[in-house]
């Protein structure tokens, strides 16, 4: 209710009023012409209505909020501007006396993910059709690092209390709360950043990110089969190599489903597709498994490969194995096993046809095991180190590693031409000078062996066995020339020493890259069981004309007399120049020959 000011102030009636929210009030003041008085002359004291005030104020006990004086009387002035026609519509003028500070709400807490989990189809290829780029799923969004920040929380705050008028608190309200998601503690780390009020969820490994409903955030090594169809869209791990990870193709093995369509590409450290990879695709990584067909135009490139079937398609590798290779497919490696392979090109150091060749051609850099050839057309079984892809970087490598070599040599030979300059320039005057004491004490004349007698002796002792074995006082001032001269020559010699041996690894190097370009004079080429049609054997330029072959043959080439020999018999010249090059399964397949041509 309000409260009426009205015995100190004789023209106006004053009025506190207070708003009754509880905890929110406010306080007015409401001034109007005193109605009592007719005739007033003189409105009001400003003074007196201002000590009236601050004196309502005071019983009211309002100690929060309280407007300035200066405002008082600023408003209460203003309302006096108008006071004749104020008085005859007999108005109220109010204005605040006192405001409550308003507590604040606290903020409400919140997740903000860092990594978008949502697999990306790719870009729109016709905006009228709505047709889209399947091509690209967005996994290489979801691949992340060890220790990359994932997902923000942060938490709700308390809010601030406020003050009413009476300066008794207003209490605030909390911001409402989020629930720290779950997350797989082996895989991704909890830290609160207390100064923040936030906590992170951090990678505690490299992998793909994922989100479920059981398990929450987690991270796998994996691409996980449950999460994409990967008949639809291109993986890629960006330097695979140096990352663990894992894509794994659940397919069909129906012929006519491809596991990885047409075109499409997989990179990572290891692929597992059960299945077929369509035409024109990519898959490349260190180990991959193909458990079905791989169709024409596709290329696999990888470390270790196993592949079901092969139809026109391109393999690289290092060991290689695949059941079937078929029309005009090129398989390229180190170590190659294949069972069959029909009108197709094989290249490898070490190549085993373990069933059947049929009109196609193999060219390896040290031994080729063919159970069976067949065909009606040319089969040819090559030793052509030079042919191999492998052995051409091999060849590569070490021609630059004799350049390399080579430049290290010169360079080193150049400082070392410059220290013998400046040990002649610096120090050969002292010696000569030492010479020619000794020859006029002496009265004889030495020879270059005596002289580099002493040198060796100054080199290796000391100054002082110099003065003892030539019974010769040294002074001070020769003694310190000696001692120098002594010095550069140790330090001349140890450089002489590094040149030599320089130019010696620079030999040796010289030596395996020659050695390595008659590598073709030590292949081995094993044909077992029955074979039919013609196969020609070749040595690098060096062809034995198609015959028919029906027993166990071993041919090797003899770089003498240029020619290609079957061996009946492996005696220990032949194993000593042939067989130091060839991996345990070729030598266990050499061995077998040997034990059955010897019974």
């Amino acid at each position: 209710m309000p409260t009426i000011l009205t015995p100190n102030i004789e023209l106006l009636d004053l009025m506190l009023n207070l708003d009754e929210r509880q905890g929110l009030e406010y306080a007015f003041i409401s001034i109007r012409p005193n109605t009592r008085i007719l005739n007033p002359k003189d409105p009001a004291v400003l003074r007196s209505i201002l000590e009236t005030i601050k004196e309502k104020i005071r019983d009211q006990e309002i100690r929060h909020g309280i407007s300035k004086s200066s405002a008082i009387i600023a408003s209460v002035k203003e309302y006096l501007k108008t006071y004749p026609q104020i008085q005859l519509e007999k108005t109220f003028f109010t204005f605040p006396l006192a405001n409550p500070t308003l507590p604040q709400r606290g903020d409400d807490g919140s997740i903000e993910e860092l990594i978008d989990l949502k697999l990306k189809p790719g870009k729109i290829n016709d905006e009228k059709t709505g047709q889209i780029d399947y091509h690209d799923l967005g996994f290489s969004d979801t691949l992340i690092h060890d220790g990359k920040p994932l997902v923000v929380i942060t938490h709700a705050t308390p809010g601030v209390d406020g003050l009413d008028i009476f300066k008794q608190p207003i209490k605030s309200q909390p911001g409402d709360a989020v629930k720290v998601p779950d997350y797989d503690k082996k895989t991704i780390a909890c830290e609160d950043v207390l100064e923040a009020d936030q906590t992170i969820l951090k990678a505690s490994i490299t992998g793909f990110l994922y989100k479920d409903f059981d398990r929450g955030y987690f991270i796998d090594k994996d691409v996980l089969t449950d999460q994409v169809d990967f008949t639809t869209g291109n993986i890629e791990v960006q330097n695979f190599k140096q990352i663990d990870s894992t894509i794994k193709v659940s397919g069909s093995q129906d012929i006519l489903h491809n596991s990885v369509k047409p075109g499409f590409t997989l990179k990572a450290k290891e692929i597992i597709i059960e299945g077929n990879v369509g035409q024109d695709a990519t898959i490349e990584g260190d180990k991959i498994i193909i458990t079905g067909i791989v169709s024409a135009n596709a290329r696999i490139t990888g470390h270790d490969i196993e592949i079901g079937k092969v139809i026109g398609a391109h393999v690289v590798g290092n060991k290689i194995k695949i059941n079937s290779v078929l029309q005009n497919a090129t398989v390229i490696g180190e170590d190659i096993r294949i069972k069959t392979t029909m009108s197709s090109q094989i290249s490898g150091n070490e190549v085993f046809i373990s069933e059947e060749l049929r009109s196609g051609s193999v060219t390896a850099a040290s031994f080729i095991f063919c159970r069976k050839a067949t065909g009606t057309s040319h089969s040819t079984l090559a030793i052509d180190p030079f042919a191999v892809p492998s052995f051409q970087q091999k060849l590569k490598d070490q021609q630059t590693q004799v350049e390399n070599q080579h430049q290290l040599y010169q360079k080193r030979n150049l400082l070392f031409e410059k220290e013998q300059n400046t040990h002649k320039g610096r120090y050969q005057s002292h010696i000569d000078n030492f010479y020619r004491q000794i020859e006029n004490e002496k009265k004889i004349s030495l020879s270059k062996q005596q002289k580099k007698a002493i040198e060796q002796l100054l080199t290796h002792g000391s100054v002082a066995d110099v003065s003892q074995k030539l019974n010769f006082k040294i002074d001070a001032t020769t003694n310190t020339q000696l001692t120098n001269f002594a010095a550069s020559l140790s330090r001349l010699r140890d450089s002489f020493a590094e040149v030599a041996e320089l130019n010696q690894a620079h030999i040796d190097e010289k030596n395996i890259l020659l050695e390595m370009k008659e590598a073709y004079t030590r292949g081995l080429i094993l044909i077992s069981d029955e074979s039919s049609g013609e196969i020609k054997i070749c040595y690098h330029d060096t062809c034995l004309s198609p015959i028919v072959f029906n027993q166990n043959l071993l041919f090797c080439f003899d770089k003498k007399r240029k020619k290609i020999f079957p061996l009946k018999k492996i005696g220990m010249i032949t194993h000593q120049r042939l067989l130091t090059n060839l991996s345990s399964r070729a030598l266990a397949a050499v061995n077998n020959f040997a034990s059955l041509e010897t019974a």
